[in-house]
């Protein structure tokens, strides 16, 4: 069921929820199962509540699988050409437009969220965070090639590359080799 209000308030569990839309677009209130308090997010006219659903898909399947508590989990989508995005362990993730088109594919934005929410929640970096986000891309149901393509594409994208805002992703020859290696022992071609 989705419901579409321009700004939406209500009461859960006691509390008052309020959403707001954000820059003149629709707020949007899924109601998914095993999200208890709802997922949120917001769209624009350009942007449907079908690719907000796919979205909370890819990064409730991941959330899950790191046994965070989904209740918490809140998704906003911003309507800007930015290439930016944040997660924190509270629950919130937010991204721009810019940013989820520049991912190309659900599994390339789980390969992002995976990189980021293991480096916050598991304080590792470097190629031991690339094999644990891999571990958590596969276990989420995802194809470990998406990821590779992503990170590739990352490395040739000189303002993601040298920004400080995604400092620790796989973007190196080096670190992009030994992705590609521990993808390879999986079994998949490349």
């Amino acid at each position: 069921m989705i419901e579409r209000s321009i700004g939406l308030s209500r009461k859960d569990d006691g509390r008052d929820l309020n959403r707001r839309a954000l820059i003149g677009g629709i707020a949007l209130t899924l109601a998914i199962p095993n999200f208890s308090g709802g997922a949120h997010a917001y769209a624009s006219s350009r942007q449907s509540a079908l690719d907000h659903a796919r979205l909370v898909k890819v990064i409730g399947r991941i959330w899950r699988g790191q046994s965070l508590p989904i209740e918490r989990l809140e998704l906003r989508v911003i309507n800007s050409l930015a290439l930016r995005a944040e997660v924190t362990l509270s629950g919130k993730v937010w991204m721009t437009t810019g940013f989820v088109a520049f991912c190309e594919t659900e599994a390339q934005v789980g390969a992002w969220f995976c990189q980021t929410l293991i480096a916050l929640k598991n304080k590792t970096a470097g190629t031991l965070l690339d094999r644990e986000a891999l571990a958590a891309l596969l276990a989420a149901g995802y194809d470990p090639r998406q990821a590779l393509q992503l990170w590739t594409r990352w490395a040739n994208d000189k303002n993601l590359r040298n920004s400080s805002r995604f400092s620790d992703v796989p973007n190196t020859p080096v670190r992009l080799q030994a992705l590609r290696s521990d993808i390879e022992k999986l079994g998949y071609l490349i």
